[in-house]
């Protein structure tokens, strides 16, 4: 699924408030059971973010079956288990995928521990903060008093960005809450992964002022947007607004990290006031750290990621491929064969020049500082980290340069060591086996899962009615066009996630906003006869609450198989000051409450199949079905299927690098990055 940045699931059920509605228990048993304890699941993946993704698909679909299957590599021909295999498939796997993110979240708590919290704020966030700063005067008697006027001020500037502002929004009601949900204790890790409620808890305390943020949201903007986002930067062109859109959980830690640490310098500075010019000297360094730290988080994990494969690599050759060619060269026994090449002729060894890399530490503020013409300046949002989520474009380099290319190195050297030791032409096995395995894992991890749960959840989007992706693709968008959006893990079809949903098909406050909602879905799939009678066919009572209220507020217009938005409005401006204030009452109540709204069932039970589903596939490939076809390709590169020489091989002078598993091991020898920066011979 794509892969994004998800804190805790937004509107936590039994907090939401009903709008014109009682709640009443949830009588609804169908969402209990497997389906509920999948989206449980899929919540603690989504809270995780890029990180918490690639673990479950880096776990499930090479470290965990790769390993143990390593272990029948080769059996068929020697009768024993290949412990060998299964110790150096463990240090890879288990290896490689951690070090992406715990390096670099090392790596940033260093930096915030020992050089200020605010290194953990992106760039544009920290040069936001300080221009509101200076234009607004905040008080700084005590930690609290600044935080609170820090807070309104930046929360104003976000309220004002709503495009349908009607009355001032109390900003000092939310800063109270935040420093509150701040002071709370945590729920605890297994409570929050579970999503149970806590009272009083930071957890709960935060879902309680995003629901605030998005019925303000709705109440105050047009069209149907993200009601998740807020904006704070000063933005001339409207279109280039949702560029700079924050999450508003996201929001709410920028603003506490970037608060302490201005307070803690204002203490050790002991300044009475905050002026223009001290403002802006802590914005520059901050701006730079943040750069400078970003640039670690990357160089750090590289580092680590390219001395892995001198760890695992426990042998001189591999133990996956060695069983086939020792019994390849069992069956050239009776052959004439060319002999080793003697040491003397041993010349003109083939070396692999690692690369040096340079950390750059200087305060940057001012090139990095948004909106700039530098390269820096460019640079810069592209390389932002989320806490242990690196950006996506240094993941990609991660993943490609430093896990695949010193990967290649090594399986080069062994490949090499195989044929200088009893001579022929170098084989290439280990090195094709790592083209083959990793450039396809890659690709697969990094596109694959996320272009199968995209395309089942647009397709449902259509063919359900209700809109489970970011956009709905028409039938003018050509075929490779949609490729591009599905295969898109950052601008193409994404799917929702369950907070996403929730802010979109709940929290409304009267029946102009569910009207909208109707008209945006309408818009973006077509109609909405499917949606109004979501739960319509299910037993009737109980079962089919929603279809049911609908019916008390519109009556049999709902059954109309071509019904439009517009037949919806004719109903309530005929009824107008005569409408039904209970039935409104109910049909609301029913959407507000997050356990009984049938448009949220759905659409979570949905995609956390679908996600499964795309899990599934993904992982079984990855897992069982590569390692398998890697096996194949190096056994009938040697054998026929009756286990006999291929026919190039019975050259008498085609020499087949002669190694056992238990002949070839060697005592491993650590290298130390001095030697990774010189010379690999």
């Amino acid at each position: 699924m794509k892969v994004r940045n998800i804190d805790n699931t937004a509107l936590s059920r039994g907090r939401n408030n009903n709008v014109q509605g009682s709640k009443a228990p949830s009588s609804n048993p169908s969402f209990t059971g497997a389906t509920d304890l999948l989206i449980k699941f899929w919540e603690g993946v989504e809270r995780g973010g890029l990180a918490a993704s690639f673990t479950i698909q880096d776990n499930l679909g090479t470290n965990i079956p790769r390993t143990w299957g390593a272990r029948k590599v080769g059996k068929e021909y020697t009768g024993k288990n290949n412990w060998t295999a299964v110790l150096e498939n463990g240090l890879r796997e288990f290896l490689t995928g951690p070090s992406m993110f715990a390096v670099p979240a090392a790596v940033l708590y260093g930096t915030m521990r020992h050089f200020g919290k605010a290194n953990g704020v992106p760039v544009q966030s920290i040069k936001d903060f300080s221009e509101i700063l200076i234009d607004k005067e905040v008080d700084i008697s005590s930690r609290t008093a600044f935080k609170e006027s820090f807070y309104s001020s930046v929360l104003d500037r976000a309220f004002n960005n709503f495009d349908n502002l009607q009355k001032p929004i109390d900003s000092k009601a939310y800063a109270k809450k935040i420093i509150k949900m701040e002071y709370a204790s945590k729920k605890g890790f297994f409570k929050n992964i579970a999503g149970k409620q806590v009272e009083n808890s930071r957890e709960d305390l935060l879902q309680e002022i995003i629901n605030s943020f998005v019925k303000d949201k709705k109440a105050n903007t047009k069209g149907y947007p993200d009601f998740l986002s807020a904006l704070i930067t000063n933005v001339s062109d409207p279109k280039k607004a949702g560029k700079y859109e924050i999450q508003i959980d996201d929001l709410i830690g920028r603003m506490g990290k970037y608060a302490d640490d201005m307070y803690s310098t204002i203490l050790k500075t002991g300044n009475d006031e905050l002026t223009k010019e001290f403002i802006e000297n802590f914005a520059n360094k901050r701006m730079g750290g943040r750069f400078v730290t970003n640039i670690a988080m990357g160089v750090f994990t590289a580092a680590a990621m390219w001395f892995i494969p001198k760890i695992y690599t426990i042998g001189k050759t591999n133990p996956e491929t060695d069983p086939v060619r020792k019994k390849a060269n069992e069956l050239k026994s009776d052959l004439k064969t060319t002999p080793a090449p003697s040491e003397e002729n041993k010349k003109g060894e083939v070396n692999f020049t690692g690369g040096g890399i340079s950390k750059i530490a200087s305060d940057l503020g001012k090139k990095v500082a948004p909106n700039g013409d530098g390269v820096l300046s460019k640079l810069a949002p592209k390389l932002e980290s989320n806490w242990i989520n690196v950006a996506r474009p240094m993941f990609y380099v991660l993943i490609t340069g430093f896990t695949l290319v010193p990967r290649l190195i090594q399986s080069t050297k062994r490949d090499i060591e195989s044929s200088k030791k009893n001579g022929g032409p170098v084989q290439w096995d280990e090195t094709s086996n790592i083209l083959r395995r990793d450039v396809t894992t890659i690709l697969t991890i990094l596109f694959a899962m996320e272009g199968l749960g995209s395309l089942m959840a647009h397709r449902a989007s259509k063919n359900k009615g209700i809109v489970l992706t970011n956009k709905i693709l028409d039938n003018k968008t050509g075929f490779f066009k949609k490729c591009a959006n599905f295969l898109n893990p950052d601008g193409g079809v994404q799917v929702l996630s369950k907070k996403q949903n929730t802010a979109q098909m709940s929290n409304f406050a009267n029946m102009d906003e569910l009207m909208r909602f109707f008209r945006d879905e309408e818009k973006k799939t077509g109609g909405i006869y499917k949606l109004l009678h979501i739960d319509a066919n299910s037993k009737k009572g109980e079962n089919a609450l929603f279809y049911n209220a609908l019916k008390k507020v519109f009556g049999n217009v709902v059954d109309k198989k071509d019904i439009k938005v517009d037949d919806l409005q004719k109903v309530l401006d005929k009824a107008g000051d005569n409408l039904n204030k209970d039935a409104v009452g109910e049909l609301l109540g029913v959407l507000n409450d997050t356990e009984k709204n049938p448009l949220l069932r759905f659409g979570n039970k949905i995609n956390a199949i679908f996600q499964t589903l795309s899990l599934a596939i993904v992982t079984s490939f990855l897992g069982y079905g590569l390692p398998k076809i890697n096996e194949l390709v190096i056994k009938r590169k040697y054998l026929k299927d009756n286990d006999t020489l291929q026919a190039k091989y019975q050259d008498p002078d085609m020499q087949i690098p002669a190694y056992s598993l238990l002949n070839n091991l060697k005592p491993f020898e650590k290298e130390t990055y001095q030697y990774f920066l010189g010379k690999m011979k």
